[in-house]
């Protein structure tokens, strides 16, 4: 199986967090009855909605953006509006539902009421009872109006973090080792997105703890009305206590790992200055010979960890998911111990499925997975063989997923890999004219026409981008490098005062500098 991925997947919908006294009722389970008996709503969504478009631009630069399959959106959609009806909502509640090309294991809502999961979450549930009870459970924070404090400024600002770690950690391996493997690394961090995933506030701001437990509550009481099995909730928490041992385990054995090898596991330089030190390490560390997948790991695990010590006093202690799976089970018992016994309902794209969709969405999933194998090969060449790879990116290209972002973003990487710089950018050039194309596809074409000097074309990108996300403060770097690059001098200045206003130090810094200040 993929190495790097089961590796590094870490999830959004649970955080790790150490161990603590399990209290007899769960900080948000309503004390006697059922959640869903005792629900309060608001009786007016409508101010949130208005935050819609704006919460989708940022959404829409993470990962490679939203998957374009009518098909699968309609699927989760159904889903969505089966754990709905019933509940009485008044009409101004009117949730979506997104799926993110990204390969963790994760969910989201957004404070406007947008249900986000991910490609990674529907590759590892094995029933809809179980993505059932996931999205009743994002539904539940959307019903409740939870919110995390500040959520547009925290989570551009994670945006930011990431793609800016990233780069930092890719550049300052090439600086280390002559650019002879920072391309290599660069691909490897950058395609495989495995290495963020190991925090989640990297990624996102968090709820409080007993905004979860009442979102797991009213989550189970709607997917059990709606007929779902009542046992596939504690299924789901199986598999996220699995991932948050794997996540934890990896975080150790890089830190020990980065201490003993670069001697930057104590560095108290801030945010980037730790990720800037342990990219200068990794010439130390791999002089000798190609990095191995360990290693480009090991150092990459340790600075977003580092990221996620810098912004420790935005984190939410959660409760593990073995404590939160002894919570629903107790939840269970008093409420619904005399509940039949259900019979699961299989996904649309499992061998027990006799769906309609299951052609069509067994091709597309089928193929996001060959792009996910074809990127961990990109990031350690171990993982499979060249001929593979490229058995893998014939595939994923093809039909229904021609022209997505997920699929033609790693096929560009492959072949960028392989010398093929025509191939690559045909790629991009693909994805970006497709239904939903990601930031990453936006900026890695826009680099290849400053390269090219072919700056017009660069700057027609940036301005589609500027509309497509929103105007997202992720963009202000590489739209101030661009002006300048024209000699457009006054509008880089332009773009300062704004990128300021987004009050995000590591954004501020990184402008100035694409701005040509120290």
């Amino acid at each position: 199986m993929r190495n790097l991925r089961t590796l590094l997947a870490a999830t959004v919908f649970v955080v790790a967090a150490p161990s603590i006294a399990l209290a007899s009722q769960g900080d948000g389970y309503p004390s006697r009855g059922k959640a869903i008996e005792n629900l309060k709503p608001a009786s007016d969504y409508a101010e949130a909605a208005k935050g819609r478009p704006l919460a989708l631009g940022i959404m829409r630069t993470r990962g490679q953006g939203f998957v374009p399959s009518p098909e699968l959106h309609a699927y989760v959609h159904g889903v969505m509006m089966r754990l709905l009806k019933g509940v009485a909502l008044p009409p101004s509640f009117n949730p979506e539902v997104h799926i993110l090309a990204a390969p963790q294991f994760a969910g989201e809502c957004t404070p406007d009421g947008t249900l986000i999961i991910t490609v990674g979450l529907l590759e590892q549930l094995e029933t809809e009872d179980e993505l059932a009870f996931v999205m009743g459970h994002e539904l539940s924070h959307a019903i409740y109006r939870h919110e995390a404090p500040d959520w547009y400024k925290k989570s551009q600002y994670y945006a930011v973090v990431n793609g800016v770690a990233i780069d930092t950690i890719a550049q300052g391996a090439a600086i280390s080792l002559g650019g002879s493997l920072g391309g290599n690394i660069g691909r490897g961090i950058d395609v495989a997105q495995h290495l963020a995933k190991l925090s989640a506030n990297v990624l996102m701001p968090q709820m409080e703890r007993g905004q979860e437990d009442a979102a797991d509550a009213l989550g189970f009481d709607m997917m059990v009305k709606a007929g779902y099995d009542p046992e596939a909730p504690l299924a789901v928490m199986d598999k996220l206590a699995a991932q948050e041992a794997e996540a934890e385990r990896a975080a150790r054995q890089a830190k020990a790992a980065t201490k003993d090898k670069s001697g930057s596991g104590d560095d108290d330089g801030g945010l980037f200055g730790k990720i800037t030190n342990v990219a200068g390490g990794l010439g130390s560390i791999l002089t000798g010979g190609r990095p191995s997948n360990d290693q480009i790991a090991d150092l990459a695990i340790f600075a977003f960890d580092s990221a996620v010590d810098n912004m420790a006093q935005d984190a939410t202690t959660h409760h593990p998911a073995k404590v939160r799976e002894d919570l629903l089970s107790d939840y269970e018992f008093r409420e619904y111990r005399l509940i039949l016994p259900v019979q699961p309902t299989p996904l649309p794209w499992s061998p027990q499925s006799s769906s309609p969709l299951k052609p069509q969405l067994t091709a597309m999933l089928g193929h996001y997975t060959d792009a996910e194998d074809a990127a961990a090969y990109i990031a350690d060449s171990s993982q499979g063989t060249s001929a593979k790879a490229q058995s893998d990116i014939a595939r994923a290209v093809g039909t229904p997923t021609t022209n997505h972002a997920y699929t033609e973003f790693v096929a560009a990487e492959y072949y960028e890999g392989n010398g093929q710089a025509p191939l690559s950018e045909a790629a991009l050039s693909k994805a970006v004219i497709g239904p939903e194309p990601s930031w990453e596809v936006y900026s890695r074409l826009t680099d290849i026409y400053i390269a090219k000097q072919q700056y017009p074309k660069a700057q027609a990108l940036m301005d589609q981008a500027v509309t497509r996300f929103e105007n997202s403060p992720v963009l202000y770097p590489k739209r101030i490098q661009l002006y300048r690059l024209e000699g457009q001098t006054d509008q880089a200045a332009g773009l300062m005062p704004q990128c300021k206003a987004a009050k995000i130090d590591e954004l501020y810094d990184a402008c100035k500098k694409a701005n040509g200040e120290s």
